[in-house]
């Protein structure tokens, strides 16, 4: 669940834009606050285009955006989601833990001062189906790992449906939980809020979506594949080969 990955959709940079998203609450911190975690926003493979009634129904559902209620069937979707988002990553070779993935909900309802996990949706589902859930983010707020005094809110993942793939449903889910991440942060007293990008596929686009969201860059992410090959997943600002 906390690496977890996809691309960033022309539909979820144009949410971006057409909310004037710019200007962030909080902006980037020094690099190295945590380790490389991954995201996953609206994907672009337009699978549910010309579904009629399903895609028509999607375009009407209205989102609302909560933090976890602590139950069977929130963590259950929670789940279901973390592992459909980790078959889209580059360490979707490396086994999916359910284990793992509950321990961070249980966390989350444990100490929400410190861990947020945040749900987007649907208006009107309530208990959540397996399959009900629209997206989440995960953020936590710690130290920097040499200073004190000073809490930074890194995200961990943002994870869009894949049944949203394409639509501007998703985009706007997208857009929606980025906002309740800064919310997240900024009521928590957090200084700054970090996202890592390591989903490999689709570094520009998130790079794209997330400065018309108002963050700025202040590094890369690097991955050494098992071949030996060192790939640069994000060029730093200014430095690009």
């Amino acid at each position: 669940m906390s690496s977890a990955s996809g691309l960033i959709s022309e539909e979820a940079r144009a949410a971006a834009t057409e909310a004037g998203a710019g200007g962030s609450v909080l902006n980037g911190s020094a690099a190295g606050v945590s380790a490389a975690t991954g995201l996953s926003a609206c994907q672009t493979d337009a699978q549910s285009r010309g579904e009629g009634t399903a895609a028509s129904d999607l375009v009407r559902t209205s989102v609302k955006i909560r933090l976890v209620n602590g139950s069977e069937s929130d963590c259950r979707a929670g789940v279901y989601l973390a592992r459909e988002a980790h078959q889209h990553t580059i360490f979707r070779d490396i086994a999916f833990s359910e284990d793992k993935a509950r321990a961070i909900y249980d966390k989350a309802v444990r100490q929400p001062e410190r861990c947020g996990l945040i749900y987007a949706v649907p208006g009107a589902d309530e208990p959540l189906a397996e399959d009900g859930l629209l997206g989440f983010a995960s953020v936590h707020a710690g130290e920097h790992f040499l200073g004190e005094g000073t809490l930074i809110a890194t995200v961990q993942t943002l994870n869009i449906s894949q049944k949203l793939s394409g639509t501007l449903l998703g985009g706007k889910v997208a857009l929606r939980l980025v906002q309740a991440m800064r919310h997240w942060a900024k009521t928590r007293n957090c200084a700054h809020l970090m996202v890592h990008v390591t989903n490999g596929d689709n570094a520009e686009d998130a790079d794209r979506f997330f400065r018309r969201c108002g963050l700025v860059t202040v590094g890369g992410n690097y991955f050494e594949a098992s071949s030996g090959m060192l790939v640069q997943s994000r060029e730093i600002d200014g430095y690009g080969s």
